[in-house]
């Protein structure tokens, strides 16, 4: 008797690919998510200048600290490689899905501090 090689099993996570369409509207989502970054980092470096308000993320408070050319550096290339990292991923749903978050509490921000800023 002669044995069979055995089937290789399924992969139980199903992966869900986007089209063209979705690659166009995930880059729109990268650079609109870039865009919020920088105004977030600017309205946030305009809050603390009026002396109004005080960076509750450690990590920022730090590098504000230092220098603000240093905090522009690393929050902006903090979210380069994260949209490089989920543009690698662009066939994937989940990446469309992930950009379509970030880019929503990105703008939620900046949304928030916009209408802070413009109530003082």
């Amino acid at each position: 008797m002669i044995a069979e090689a055995p089937t290789p099993r399924r992969s139980r996570i199903r992966r869900v690919y986007v089209g063209p369409f979705g690659q166009q509207v995930l880059a729109y989502l990268l650079a609109g998510l870039w865009l919020l970054n920088v105004a977030d980092l600017l309205l946030t470096e305009y809050a603390l200048w009026l002396g109004f308000a005080t960076e509750s993320n450690d990590v920022m408070r730090y590098f504000l600290h230092v220098g603000t050319l240093t905090a522009a550096v690393f929050k902006i290339g903090i979210v380069t490689v994260g949209a490089l990292v989920l543009w690698r991923l662009r066939r994937y749903r989940a990446a469309l899905f992930a950009a379509v978050v970030l880019a929503g509490i990105f703008a939620a921000v900046v949304a928030y501090q916009v209408f802070w800023l413009t109530s003082l």
